[in-house]
């Protein structure tokens, strides 16, 4: 989302609820990447099973693609070959990637790469068919990806790349962390870095997500100074800080050096900014003070420390403006293995949808579409995933360990796109907020109880749905981050239950033996003993 500002520091951030600008931002540094151009004359199919595309409800969407029902496209062997060779031609022109992209549109994807494998992070453009418009593995980690408001083809994304030796010295030590915001055009591979840091270097990023306030400033969440900051690009001074040692006591959350763990930042179309402290199991609001600062509206705050049975170590919480059904957040409910829908009734967060299937395994990310569809990451499960309004799957494609998902020509994130309770009648025209109420804190009609999709499930997937809920999601989604990328839950299951059969016939094969020995030794000793007394 793009706002318009007045001026810097706080008075900046408070002018944020302006109108919508489609400035782009011009970077001062310009970083060449070393992305593979992909030929538009490449024509790539894949094999898919068919499902059922509609979307349901009162009115038919206007985005039902031709491509509906591709679902299981094998992405990486494409991004293997992307690695491999430079493939002839230019990046494909707009009207091709228009051409192929059909009604569904280009999908963007990021991806955090493995760290044991070995295997590389990339940003990549897909069309529904699963042939690769643009790729890029310049970084070692890649997070955040958001469109550029006026530009069709053009994102900005956060990503980081590890440093060791002289490039180091400042920080008095052997490694450092590249951090950087740029932008790229999809169709053209223009490159430019936006803002960039020199940090001493983490395990993998130290910000996760940035949302850009006007054609000049952006705003970070930090996860190692466990802030968020509002920098100017031009000059890339600090112009507004908040901490949230102002909020939260040092007993909340992880442990120190990883202690909020903010992985999302939104700037919301009333000035108020939404945060995710991962480790604090909440998404938070800051609001305006009396006094020209900014403190969280403890009313408003989503899901509780250490409660998991609201959220559990989530990602990327997108808010979805009364406009449009709300005020409601899609959140990835990470350690809970599912995404999930709240809306605000009568001052209170009521869980209005969520979604999960079999193999969903630590998503990052669901984005909800214009048209009523939502678009998530499976990070563990290797996937990217579009459900529709009947919680169906009607898109899919394999891809590793990935982050960040956008789909071009929706807008940021999930905007425009509908609460769970309007999805049947998608897409819908935006509705102004009833007067006198404050921040769209009035009582929505017409919702009810949680909708799980549960309802066509098989015994076997209600197997493994409550084998998932039993384990210890913090032990097995940590075993499959470090695992190579074709581990998922079943084989680490199947492993465990092979690992637990075969201690038990090793522990029974030596409790027999056992007695076996002792048997015969004992067998034996009588024997001698008896010699011994006859010889006497």
């Amino acid at each position: 989302m793009i706002l318009s500002a007045a001026a810097v520091g706080q008075s900046f951030l408070q002018s944020t609820a302006g109108a919508e600008t489609e400035s782009e931002t011009g970077g001062t540094v310009t970083e060449t990447a070393t992305a593979t151009p992909v030929s538009g004359g490449t024509n790539e199919t894949a094999t898919a099973t068919a499902a059922d595309g509609s979307s349901g409800g009162d009115v038919t969407p206007t985005a039902t693609p031709p491509s509906t029902g591709l679902t299981e496209i094998d992405v990486e062997s494409r991004f293997d070959r992307a690695k491999s060779e430079t493939l002839p031609g230019e990046n494909w022109s707009t009207r091709q990637v228009r051409a192929a992209s059909g009604d569904r549109g280009l999908t963007v994807v990021a991806t955090q790469g493995f760290y044991v494998s070995g295997q590389t992070a990339e940003l990549a453009a897909l069309t529904p068919d699963g042939s690769v418009v643009y790729f890029n593995d310049t970084y070692r980690v890649y997070f955040d990806v958001d469109p550029v408001e006026g530009e069709r083809y053009t994102v900005e994304y956060v990503a980081a790349k590890h440093f060791e030796g002289t490039e180091c010295e400042q920080f008095h030590g052997d490694q450092c962390t590249r951090n950087v915001v740029n932008r790229v055009n999809l169709t053209t591979g223009d490159h430019e870095t936006v803002y960039a840091e020199m940090t001493p270097q983490v395990a993998s990023g130290r910000w996760h997500d940035v949302d850009r306030l006007n054609d000049t400033h952006l705003i970070v969440a930090d996860i190692v100074e466990d802030s968020v900051f509002v920098v100017d690009t031009r000059d890339d001074s600090i112009v507004w800080e908040w901490r949230f040692d102002e909020h939260y006591s040092p007993d909340a959350g992880g442990q120190s050096g990883d202690w909020t763990h903010v992985n999302d930042v939104e700037v919301l179309s009333d000035g108020r900014i939404m945060l995710s402290p991962r480790n604090m199991d909440e998404v938070i609001f800051l609001d305006r003070t009396d006094g020209g600062g900014y403190a969280v509206d403890e009313d408003w705050t989503l899901g509780e420390d250490g409660n998991h049975s609201i959220l559990y170590e989530q990602h990327n919480a997108d808010y979805i403006p009364r406009a449009y059904g709300g005020p409601a957040v899609v959140v990835a409910d990470s350690e809970n293995a599912r995404v999930v829908e709240y809306q605000r009734v009568d001052g209170e967060w009521v869980q209005s949808w969520s979604w999960q299937d079999v193999r969903l395994k630590w998503p990052r990310d669901a984005d909800r579409l214009p048209n009523g569809n939502t678009l998530l990451v499976d990070s563990n499960g290797n996937r990217l995933v579009e459900v529709n309004a009947d919680d169906e799957i009607v898109w899919s494609a394999t891809v590793g360990m990935p982050y960040d998902v956008e789909r071009i020509g929706t807008g940021d994130e999930s905007e425009g796109g509908p609460a769970a309770r309007l999805r049947g009648r998608a897409p819908i025209e935006p509705r102004t907020q009833p007067e006198g109420t404050a921040n769209g804190t009035a009582t929505p009609p017409s919702v009810g109880a949680s909708v799980e999709t549960s309802g066509d499930r098989t015994p076997t997937d209600r197997f493994w749905l409550t084998l998932k809920d039993v384990t210890p999601s913090l032990v097995t989604n940590g075993i499959l981050y470090t695992a190579p990328p074709w581990v998922l839950f079943t084989d680490l299951a199947f492993a465990t239950l092979f690992v637990l059969v075969g201690l038990c016939w090793a522990g029974s094969e030596f409790y027999w033996a056992g007695h076996t020995l002792r048997g015969v030794a004992a067998g034996i000793g009588r024997r001698v003993r008896t010699g011994v007394e006859n010889v006497r």
